[in-house]
């Protein structure tokens, strides 16, 4: 037995055509041939919720019990359905056999014929009490419907709406991240640096790193500390005016806490170099024109010449570079150029050590 023949039998008996169906359920008529046929039950890839939506609207349009229909599509699922739904029905006398009926006629006389039908019997009607009125056309269904494709449509638009705000969300997420990678950029790569870099290092074997190492006359700088005499007693301090020449030599100096680190850049090579400094170090730095800083300027002073440059962050910040600006132009002044003084300028004390991290 099958549930889409019984349907297809009552739908005939109504004077429905498979037209009037999907008018008033809205679904494709492929689909309600398929219901007739049997073949949803058996298709695997169709969704059992919609196929079960399908037949009890199809069935409402029929104007059968909505009760009835779900018994008939449980017994369908379950392998065990056998024409409940044509047995159920009010007016049965309307439908016509959904299998092979055999009638055995006799004599009327002496008995009455009997309408074999398979699985149960029944006594078929006088030929005298047979209604000759044909049955009044239907005057067609009457169902508030569910419009299957218009469903479809809003899902589908619901779905492209959602890929729409995730694919706007991960765009922002990216330019997010991009635009933190180049802002913060030295700060990250300066992590996984060492803290100096050894092929940087001064590589003369006569020459200790570590070591106070004193400002010769013919470079542009001034040791920091008082008087310093040659091997024959003579001041190595000039007493007028340096000039200077085509290296500088700048010292940055951790006077009031640890520089972690400390920025360098130098016109030699334009590379930008961190360099950890302990409280009271100080590390020279050699360039031609223009040397960049950038680090905790409250803990540091830069000096030249013996002399403190006064306000550097104040007076040569370049916000272009991000870092304080020295250039040849900055230390060719009077105040820069004039003999080193005696002592050191600041109560803070001269630097304990001073070192070269890099020559070129």
């Amino acid at each position: 037995m099958s549930l889409g023949k019984d349907l297809a039998t009552i739908r005939k008996s109504q004077n429905l055509s498979l037209e009037d169906i999907q008018n008033a359920i809205k679904i494709p008529l492929d689909t309600i041939k398929s219901i007739e046929s049997g073949t949803i039950f058996d298709d695997q890839t169709t969704n059992k919720t919609y196929v079960r939506s399908f037949v009890r609207s199809y069935a409402k349009v029929l104007k059968l019990d909505d009760d009835d229909v779900v018994q008939a599509l449980d017994e369908m699922e379950a392998g065990t359905y056998s024409g409940s739904l044509v047995a159920g029905s009010d007016s049965p006398e309307d439908y016509t056999a959904t299998s092979e009926i055999q009638i055995q006629e006799e004599d009327p006389a002496n008995s009455d014929p009997a309408v074999f039908e398979t699985g149960r019997s029944i006594s078929a009607p006088e030929p005298t009490k047979k209604s000759t009125q044909s049955k009044k056309p239907s005057s067609g269904p009457e169902i508030n419907s569910i419009n299957w494709a218009d469903m479809g449509r809003k899902f589908t638009t619901a779905g492209k709406s959602s890929k729409v705000w995730i694919m706007i969300s991960f765009l922002i997420v990216i330019g997010l991240i991009a635009g933190s990678t180049y802002i913060f950029w030295d700060d990250i790569t300066s992590i996984f640096q060492e803290p100096s870099e050894p092929q940087e290092e001064i590589s003369d074997p006569s020459l200790d790193q570590e070591a106070i190492i004193p400002t010769p006359i013919d470079s542009t700088t001034v040791g920091e500390q008082g008087s310093q005499n040659n091997s024959n007693g003579q001041s190595l301090i000039p007493n007028e005016p340096i000039t200077l020449g085509d290296t500088l030599t700048l010292s940055v100096y951790a006077a009031y806490g640890q520089l972690e680190p400390v920025r360098v850049t130098s016109d030699y090579n334009w590379r930008t170099n961190p360099f950890w400094m302990e409280e009271g170090q100080a590390h020279y730095f050699d360039f031609r024109d223009t040397l960049l800083i950038r680090g905790q300027y409250s803990r540091m002073l830069l000096l030249f010449n013996g002399h403190v440059i006064e306000n550097p962050r104040q007076n040569y910040f370049d916000t272009a570079f991000n870092s304080i600006m020295i250039t040849r132009s900055v230390l060719n002044q009077p105040e820069y150029l004039a003999p080193p003084p005696r002592e050191f300028p600041l109560e803070i004390g001269p630097p304990d050590s001073t070192v070269y991290r890099i020559r070129y």
